[in-house]
């Protein structure tokens, strides 16, 4: 297995880091770390470390083929970006001869869109990724990488992960709770101009906005906006939570906002997480996310970059106690049939011992 664990603290990631984790009983399991990346604010970016670490990623897999003869290795691919990408290229054009069977699993969206119009990266790509024994993705797309890169076996599996259910402490104005990645792309832009529409409707509401951000610049630029618009008392940056005081954030809030665009946005984990605290979803139209929901009743999905369309969601819940308990109670069965770790692990089990054809 060789994947990104936390830090930093992604989707994939985590989902990984549950992989490693696992015991995974007769199945004899090597696993190595990519950790190119220390800080969100440092995904997708090169830099000299990231070199030597990808040679030395390198230098161990061929170690461990060497030493241990493993039969499968489990792989996952790049997001829609050239470095990771070009990374991979190197990295599998080096090591998989190494191995008889290939899983990949793909969990970043928009990969294979990028690489149609990657042009010679594109290329060498589609050569990377090529014929895998199996590939694992995480909802149906119009465009699947195994179709794509001719896998001889797609398979479906989603995300799940065990929540830590704790105790709400607070009461008062409506919260609505935005826990990612502090960029444009997953909407934070689009969440200060929903809170300024909010207000002129006078609705009584805050916003808390979780998560590390993308770059100083553009956290100076949010903020200077917050200021400007006389939200401070609105809107809450508390940064980066882990462990109980995340979940605490869920327990307290009374929806979850979502309005993501991100480029490799694709099955979002804090959609689970807050589908097991049993908060309403208002969430948008964008890639994996409505077959996350499903028809569950638990979200009301709206237009990528529609202000208007998330302050009307937000007053439906406001001024709709009904519909709010009614989504919420929505939102936890559909995590519970769903979404929990111990189907995600039997789910990846049964692909594993699939492709090695171990008898259950």
């Amino acid at each position: 297995m060789v994947g990104q664990t936390p830090p930093p603290y992604h989707g994939q990631a985590v989902v990984t880091a549950m992989l490693f984790d696992h015991d995974w009983g007769d199945l004899r399991i090597d696993r190595l770390r990519m950790a190119y990346s220390g800080s969100i604010d440092a995904v997708g970016k090169a830099n000299l470390g990231k070199i030597f670490h990808l040679l030395y990623l390198i230098f161990k897999t061929w170690k461990l083929a060497w030493m241990r003869r493993p039969e499968v290795l489990y792989y996952l691919p790049a997001s829609s970006n050239w470095i990771p990408v070009l990374r991979d290229i190197v990295y599998l054009s080096c090591v998989r001869w190494c191995f008889p069977k290939i899983v990949f699993h793909y969990h970043a969206g928009g990969l294979p869109e990028y690489l149609e119009t990657a042009g010679w990266l594109g290329c060498l790509a589609r050569k990377a990724y090529s014929n895998a024994d199996v590939s694992v993705e995480l909802c149906r797309t119009d465009c699947s990488p195994g179709e794509l890169f001719d896998a001889r076996k797609t398979v479906y599996v989603p995300n799940g992960l065990d929540v830590e259910i704790v105790e709400r402490k607070r009461e008062g104005v409506m919260r609505g709770l935005f826990l990612g990645a502090l960029n444009e792309g997953k909407g934070v832009s689009n969440l200060i101009e929903t809170a300024m529409l909010l207000k002129k409707e006078k609705c009584d509401f805050e916003f808390q906005l979780v998560g590390a951000w993308a770059s100083e610049v553009y956290r100076e630029e949010v903020e200077t906006k917050i200021k400007q618009e006389g939200l401070e008392h609105l809107i809450s940056l508390p940064g980066i939570l882990k462990g109980g005081d995340k979940w605490q954030v869920y327990a307290d809030a009374d929806f979850f906002i979502f309005p993501s665009h991100y480029q490799s946005e694709n099955f979002p984990l804090v959609i689970i997480e807050a589908m097991a605290y049993g908060l309403p979803v208002i969430s948008t139209r964008w890639r994996g996310i409505p077959q996350l929901v499903g028809e569950s009743g638990a979200a009301i999905l709206c237009d990528v970059d529609s202000p208007d369309q998330y302050v009307e969601a937000v007053m439906s819940i406001y001024h709709d106690e009904a519909l709010s308990e009614a989504m919420g109670g929505a939102a936890q069965d559909h995590y519970q049939k769903n979404y929990t770790r111990g189907q995600f692990v039997l789910a990846m089990e049964g692909v594993f011992n699939d492709v090695l054809k171990v008898e259950g």
